[in-house]
């Protein structure tokens, strides 16, 4: 047999398994990976390129989806830099999480030197700087006028990035205050008399008694002296 009629009998050996490996009915990795960038690059609001995807599992054999997969954000906790995208096919049916990374940095309010507790912040305290997003708190705050006025809830070490657990708003409404309980519900507008059981700052969540009914209620500061009763 000729070198040649040898190489193209190895050609001819090798097509079958090749057309296996093509049409065997498995979902591409490379195409889930696609899907969960795409989607997380939507939820992020981020440009593809600063996002760093989960490369699935090698083993993994899903069906191939006859259509395009879909991806959404998964729900539950994560981190400001971490995402986990659900990779859907409606049928044959099947689900894959993949965990997304975001590399960039974020403008963040941080210390601008040592705070006290119950210190009330000033602009002089602020200072807005560039942070990995994957070091950052939850709830971290882009803007030094978001927590001017703010008081230290606990001892703050200067270059420490701000959250609403190290500030929070000054109270609006003191322990024992009377205050105005605002109930709209079903096109009623109702105002009766209350008490305020706890502290609470603007658009805080506080406990109240009705005076009238002795009830105690949960609402929402409105103002210094109004109370919107939530329902829940």
């Amino acid at each position: 047999m000729t070198l040649r009629r040898a190489a193209f009998v190895c050609v001819l050996a090798a097509l079958p398994a090749a057309r296996a490996d093509a049409e065997d009915g498995i979902e591409p990795p490379e195409r889930i990976v696609a899907v969960a960038r795409a989607a997380a690059a939507t939820s992020a609001g981020r440009p593809a390129a600063d996002l760093e995807v989960a490369t699935p599992d090698p083993h993994l054999r899903l069906p191939e989806c006859p259509q395009a997969p879909t991806g959404h954000l998964a729900p539950g906790a994560r981190s400001p830099a971490q995402l986990t995208i659900e990779v859907r096919c409606p049928a044959p049916a099947w689900r894959h999480y993949v965990a997304v990374r975001i590399r960039a940095e974020e403008p963040v309010v941080v210390a601008a030197r040592p705070l006290s507790r119950l210190q009330v912040v000033s602009a002089d305290d602020l200072a807005v700087v560039p942070r990995d997003l994957a070091t950052l708190p939850g709830g971290y705050f882009r803007r030094a006028d978001e927590v001017l006025g703010d008081i230290a809830q606990r001892n703050v070490g200067a270059g420490e990035v701000l959250d609403p657990h190290s500030v929070r708003p000054p109270p609006v409404v003191h322990r024992g205050q009377t205050v105005t309980l605002l109930v709209q519900h079903g096109g009623l507008n109702v105002r009766a008399p209350g008490v305020a059981l706890t502290d609470a700052g603007r658009d805080e969540r506080v406990t109240v008694r009705n005076t009238s009914t002795s009830r105690t209620v949960q609402g929402v500061v409105r103002s210094s002296g109004t109370v919107e009763v939530l329902f829940e």
